[in-house]
């Protein structure tokens, strides 16, 4: 059709001659809607940084008129019904923002489908909608593009070394706060994945081409990836009609001469990526990997490759995706109907009606799920009554979630935990259990009880002016509250020990931890009000200041918290990921700006300042004498230092804490040596690698670094490490058995046994608080949160 633009046209150079900015690729698609009576815009949602994310919707003008009735269709889905209409195949593009060939081919893909006057596309468009989602990450794309296209002259240079291959930190891969979005699609803790799965679930589509990169030293990869390393509640025939369709992909690489291969490294394991979410989701997921060009030209074993070659292969498979597809429409469409009929059929027959989730004292974990259950569609409902099952006693207000529906099969996925696997080889995480990662309680409930839609509200206190008020420190939202009386000048204590008050309505037991708020000063009211209308939480008046039992409410045990003010020691050789989780945290959940620090320059930066210093897990290898003794300075001064993985063992190897670590090499002494052959090297290192299990951490729950959280905390374990300390608190040990979900060798789980995992020191003022894990792991680790939150505010007041 000649009167659309053409890409070269509207950007004035051929694609893949320089990266394109997302807002240049964004204004063609919007041409293409503008043009074509094939196309049509959706919003996929907004990216931290305010960039709309859009999937393209290309079909027939007949099928763009009855849309709506299309989408009612897609909706009856999920129940199992039998559903005329078009097959939906969706193809993703690039959401490690650096991996832009995907973003290219994309567009020059939906050009093809607005503009050609062929009959195979004319046949595709009545009989399919075809969604293109040019760029699942448009802030990481944008920060990629501007810098490879920086450091680009007019003649290229593929010199490996050529600064264009070397990303500052963070890299274009990540979003705005440095999250893989690729591992978000389960818990969808950022907006991009949100509105991601929204347009996923909105339109059930049967197939999903997910396109990315790989090493620039190997050639191209589409699935079925390794056989043995689907998870097991991946459908076989999943796996049939993704190898169906290589042999589409096979045939377009060939005849362009590409080598490729297909059974090999990756896995559809984690449901949480999007090559898989599709898999439990009656989809059929399909991972596709160009070797990375990372800029316009680089040389490789398989000598130059251009940045153009690499839009070529993935426009190649983008060809065969679709042509593979729909040639292959009824099977897809019989299988997605079979796939939901037996998700119906496995609820129903599952012991049990559903499954009862409650958190102790802590509604605010409790909705969090409830926002994941939303954005993937699972029915759900909140109790009218409390309810005992299994010997757990479950509030009213905790949740029900009824086996009989269409979407059990991911239901069941979110809360699956296993240990015994056919292959011990993960490419992710090996397990990823929501209850273990919220740190719920899970029991079956015999038959449904009785439900309504909305959370129970806690009835307005009456009491307009009391001696104090108190509010628990076991919430999710109980820090935020904390941050926000805090930025209002209001003053706030919290409880060593446990205590009794008398209260308005009865008897108050306040737990270690408790935030004590004085009635007494000025704005008071105000802020309260303020804590029930934004985070709906009730505070408790306190009408008596002697206790019924434990300190009376002046005693000194009731320690002050202070304002915080941290800073996050970041740069080349820090993880770019763990950064952003607790940058993430400390912004988005609880209102905290933290200072983030380039180590270029911090030795410049005047600490004292600052209350905490963090270092999460990376090598530091640019810490320099000088900067490390101004660390120990500042800890010594009153200062709180904490760090976890690569952190704790830089801190570790100082002289200012009492803590030696144990890694990979010292817990593999366990492991027994006996020769294996060549071949079986890398099931070897697979099995002394600790990729991604849910360990059991045992907590001195009478630790201020503890308060909030139970004796057992679920934790994701991702190194080979424990902490031996010969001085400080061990504040969390490993339990004997360790092994909560996914693989971990036996002697990974004989070493772990109640080692070190928490450990808080005092140094001079100051105190370092050491981690063997990540507590904040993707930001989708609740549970952990805690431990964060309590070197903020709890633990600096005890020391």
């Amino acid at each position: 059709m000649p009167s659309i633009q053409t890409p070269r046209a509207a950007f004035g150079r051929p694609v893949g001659e320089r990266h394109l900015r997302y807002d240049q690729v964004l204004g063609y698609f919007q041409t293409l809607a503008r043009e074509s009576d094939r196309v049509t815009l959706e919003s996929a949602g907004v990216s931290h940084q305010g960039r709309e994310q859009i999937a393209a919707v290309i079909t027939s003008p007949r099928n763009h008129a009855k849309l709506d009735e299309i989408l009612a269709r897609r909706a009856l889905v999920v129940e199992g019904k039998a559903v005329a209409g078009p097959t939906v195949v969706w193809l993703a593009y690039s959401i490690h923002g650096d991996e832009a060939s995907g973003l290219h081919a994309g567009t020059l893909f939906a050009y093809y489908l607005a503009a050609s006057r062929s009959e195979e596309v004319a046949r595709w468009l009545e009989e399919m909608v075809i969604l293109i989602t040019p760029s699942q990450n448009p802030d990481g794309n944008d920060r990629f593009a501007n810098w490879v296209n920086g450091f680009t002259g007019t003649r290229l240079n593929g010199s490996s070394w050529h600064r264009e291959h070397f990303q500052a930190w963070p890299s274009g891969r990540v979003n705005h706060f440095l999250a893989d979005l690729n591992r978000d699609w389960l818990y969808m803790r950022h907006p991009e994945s949100r509105g991601r799965v929204a347009l996923y679930q909105r339109w059930q589509p049967h197939v999903v081409g997910d396109f990315h990169e790989m090493g620039h030293n190997s050639s191209y990869f589409f699935q079925p990836g390794v056989p043995s390393r689907t998870h097991p509640l991946t459908p076989s025939q999943n796996q049939s009609l993704t190898s169906a369709l290589g042999h589409y992909h096979a045939e377009a690489l060939d005849a362009l001469g590409q080598p490729y291969f297909s059974r090999e490294s990756f896995d559809d394991f984690y449901y949480g990526k999007g090559s898989t979410y599709p898999d439990i989701n009656g989809g059929v997921g399909i991972l596709f990997e160009q070797a990375t060009v990372r800029g316009h030209l680089r040389e490789t074993e398989f000598g130059p490759r251009t940045f153009a070659e690499a839009i070529r292969n993935q426009l190649a498979t983008s060809f065969s995706t679709v042509r593979g597809s729909f040639e292959q429409q009824k099977a897809l469409q019989q299988y997605q109907r079979q796939f939901f009929a037996r998700s119906l059929e496995r609820g129903r027959d599952r012991g049990g009606s559903g499954l009862l989730v409650g958190a102790e004292g802590d509604s605010g974990r409790l909705q969090a799920l409830v926002e994941i259950l939303e954005g993937h569609g699972i029915h759900y409902g909140y109790l009218t009554r409390p309810l005992t099952a299994q010997k757990r006693q479950f509030a009213a207000g905790s949740l029900y979630i009824p086996f009989d529906q269409g979407r059990y099969a991911l239901m069941e996925a979110l809360f699956d935990k296993r240990t015994q696997f056919e292959d011990n080889t993960f490419y992710d995480v090996s397990a990823f259990a929501v209850d273990l990662a919220f740190d719920l309680k899970v029991a079956t409930a015999k038959r449904q009880p009785p439900l309504t839609d909305r959370q129970p509200t806690l009835a307005p206190a009456s009491a307009e002016r009391a001696l104090a008020w108190v509010l628990p420190w076991s919430d999710r939202r109980s820090p935020a509250v904390l941050q926000s009386l805090l930025d209002r000048g209001i003053q706030v204590r919290f409880g060593e020990l446990a205590s009794r008050l008398h209260g308005e309505e009865g008897e108050l037991q306040l737990a270690p931890g408790s935030l004590v708020i004085s009635g007494r000063q000025p704005g008071v009211e105000q802020a309260l009000q303020a804590v029930r209308d934004r985070f709906g939480l009730e505070p408790k008046a306190v009408t008596r200041g002697q206790a019924l039992s434990g300190p009376d409410l002046g005693s000194r045990t009731f320690r002050s918290v202070n304002r915080v003010k941290p800073m996050i020691l970041v740069g080349r050789n820090v993880s770019q990921y763990e950064v952003g989780q607790l940058w993430h945290y400390l912004d988005q959940q609880l209102g905290v700006a933290p200072t983030l620090i380039d180590g270029e320059y911090a030795e410049r930066v005047p600490m004292e300042e600052f209350t905490h210093l963090f270092l999460v897990d990376g090598r530091y290898r640019s810490l320099t004498p000088a900067l490390s003794s101004r660390i120990q300075d500042f800890v010594r001064q009153g200062g709180v230092l904490v760090a976890w993985q690569g952190g704790a063992r830089e801190v570790a190897e100082w002289d200012l804490v009492p803590v030696e670590i144990q890694g990979r090499e010292e817990l593999g002494r366990e492991f027994e040596e006996h020769p294996i052959q060549f071949a079986e090297r890398h099931q070897e290192d697979a099995r002394r690698t600790i990729g991604g299990a849910i360990v059991a951490w045992e907590l001195d729950v009478s630790h201020p670094l503890a308060f909030g959280l139970g004796p057992t905390l679920p934790m994701m374990k991702n190194r080979e490490m424990v902490l031996e300390a010969r001085g400080g608190m061990v504040v969390g040990r490993y339990a004997r058995q360790p092994l909560l979900s996914g693989f971990m060798a036996p002697e990974y789980r004989q070493s772990l046994s109640s080692q070190g995992s928490a450990v808080v020191a005092r140094s001079g003022q100051g105190a370092v608080v050491l981690l063997a894990d990540n507590p904040l792991f993707r930001n989708f680790w609740l549970g952990g949160e805690r431990l964060v939150a309590n070197t903020l505010y709890l633990v600096p007041s005890l020391h």
